[in-house]
């Protein structure tokens, strides 16, 4: 089964959250990992039927935040920032590995050289190289 579970911080910041399709099944949590466990477990206590345990434990639980909207944007930007961080950082790792090896193998630089011009130190001219 897929619940969608409904996160909200309070003002003293904890997590309130409730299952709106399963009446009665709600709690909270000082934080988001102590709420999701309790979610599931105010799901098993809710729910009306022998198998309840079983159900509770195979539940996908799908999460929605609710926070003031200027935050969710700044959550969601800062997001896509770092996915496109993560990629930029592959593709400079492989043009300083095709860099450091052009410059000691192929126009034998030395280390200490490449590591100047790639703005590396030797050992990590030697790292890439590895």
């Amino acid at each position: 089964m897929k619940y969608k579970a409904v996160f909200t911080p309070d003002e003293g910041g904890a997590w309130n959250v409730t299952i709106p399709a399963v009446p009665g099944c709600h709690t909270w949590g000082r934080s988001l990992s102590e709420a999701r466990r309790n979610i599931r477990e105010a799901l098993e206590v809710s729910l009306d039927d022998e198998n309840r345990t079983k159900i509770a434990a195979k539940a996908e639980i799908e999460e929605e935040h609710r926070l003031p909207k200027a935050l969710a944007v700044a959550i969601r930007e800062a997001r896509a920032l770092a996915e496109k961080t993560t990629a930029l950082r592959a593709k400079l790792r492989a043009m300083q590995v095709m860099a450091a090896a052009e410059m000691t193998r192929t126009n034998r630089l030395s280390l200490r050289d490449a590591g100047e011009l790639l703005d590396v130190s030797q050992e990590g001219v030697r790292k890439l190289l590895a």
